[in-house]
């Protein structure tokens, strides 16, 4: 399987140094040079920056040629734009983004979705995690906003596949 990969799930996956789950959940993950720049960028924390630096073979940027781009029907950040156009050039099996507008777009041109706790959730499944509930305090910790009601629907699923109440 292949992703294409928009800034914040790489962002708080590194944060959390839980982005080696990339590799394990799919064969590659592309990043537009929009995603990359950002993820590269001196406001973006140095534990990020360094981490994007030396990912391994699973991690692929790509330049994308946005003068014959398409137009939104709405204002989409550079790299939003470009992972969503990377991810129908590539024909890519899901698209990880966690921005609202950028989603609804994505849906509209029926591009397969997943995020940040998609992925995570997707990693408890397959067993890749060892404690779920840990690394989702760690997420939340680290800045992702996660509303009480969708923490405790991800918790009880991951205690339903675990077999405990």
């Amino acid at each position: 399987m292949k992703a294409v990969s928009n800034t914040t799930p790489l962002r708080y996956l590194i944060a959390i140094e839980q982005e080696h789950l990339l590799g394990r959940l799919f064969e590659k993950v592309f990043v537009p040079i929009a995603v990359h720049e950002e993820l590269t960028d001196a406001k973006t924390p140095e534990i990020v920056r360094r981490r994007v630096a030396s990912l391994p073979s699973w991690f692929e940027v790509r330049t994308m040629d946005e003068t014959r781009a398409p137009t939104f029907p709405v204002t989409l950040h550079r790299g939003e734009r470009q992972a969503i156009l990377l991810a129908e050039e590539l024909g890519a099996d899901v698209l990880l983004i966690d921005e609202q507008i950028g989603r609804t777009i994505a849906l509209s041109r029926n591009l397969p979705l997943s995020g940040t706790l998609g992925v995570l959730e997707q990693a408890d499944r397959t067993g890749f995690v060892s404690d779920f509930p840990q690394i989702l305090q760690r997420l939340k910790a680290s800045g992702f906003f996660i509303t009480e009601a969708l923490e405790q629907q991800l918790l009880e699923r991951h205690r339903t596949r675990r077999g405990s109440s």
